[in-house]
């Protein structure tokens, strides 16, 4: 049976729960689907306004199902290449915000998929890291270019090359994780961090989202226009929302976002 997605929706918050059948979650391309399913359905939901991403039990995501890797050829394998890169890039793009609460290992996949949200809290004594090379094959679902955007060329390679695995206090200090967190907190944690998110623009944080995002696809100068366009969007009278959230700093209020 594979890793099932569980969604649950409280106000504009959902969860997003891997939960495999075995002792560690993994991705297939079964789970894929079930993902990209369950994206589908949040994208009707413009409320919900953050995505959190977490494991059942002790995992976050083990990484990919090592029996379905197995019996690939070569076709097959840029297949699933193709599909995975596919689900983490909507994912990557998703119209909310995307936090991956990493509960326990995030290895391989796991990782990867951890790569695709926008930020990542992860409790101390878990370990992260993409371990494929001692598996002979490659990082393969975005996780040899996210990575490497991330935290620099130097240390993606240094991770990869040796198929390192980083406990919490060191992925922080090198900027592939936001937050540590107890494994008692991380509830707490994440949850505080998306009610941060949820009482701010709602249209700006998608504006800045997709403008980082798209921004680091190309130049400096090229990201700087879509900066400029993007911050131009907010104040148009149809949809804008720089009016209520200036004129209620101004008013000494809280600004409505309805």
């Amino acid at each position: 049976m594979a890793t099932t997605v569980e969604t649950t929706i409280d106000g504009a918050v959902a969860h997003l729960r891997f939960a495999g059948e075995g002792k560690a979650n993994v991705l297939s391309l079964k789970t894929f689907d079930l993902l990209a399913a369950a994206m589908d359905d949040l994208c009707r939901r413009p409320e919900v306004r953050v995505w959190i991403l977490t494991g059942a039990g002790k995992t976050f995501l083990a990484g990919a199902d090592i029996k379905e890797l197995a019996a690939l050829d070569c076709r097959g394998a840029r297949d699933l290449g193709r599909r995975g890169n596919e689900v983490l890039s909507r994912l990557a793009d998703a119209p909310a915000a995307t936090i991956a609460a990493i509960n326990g290992a995030a290895l391989g996949g796991g990782c990867e998929l951890a790569l695709a949200c926008d930020l990542r809290v992860m409790v101390e004594g878990a370990k992260i890291g993409l371990p494929e090379t001692g598996l002979g094959v490659i990082p393969g679902w975005g996780g040899t270019q996210r990575l490497a955007r991330l935290i620099g060329a130097g240390r993606a390679k240094a991770m990869i090359l040796t198929a390192d695995l980083l406990e919490a206090d060191r992925a922080v200090a090198i900027g592939l994780v936001n937050q540590a967190a107890k494994p008692e907190e991380l509830d707490a944690v994440t949850r505080a961090l998306a009610d941060r998110i949820v009482g701010l623009g709602p249209k700006a944080v998608v504006a800045a989202k997709q403008a980082i995002t798209r921004g680091l696809a190309g130049d400096l100068e090229g990201g700087l226009r879509i900066e400029t366009e993007l911050f131009g969007q907010c104040f148009e009278p149809d949809g804008g929302q720089a009016r209520e959230g200036l004129t209620a700093f101004l008013e000494k209020r809280k600004p409505n976002w309805s």
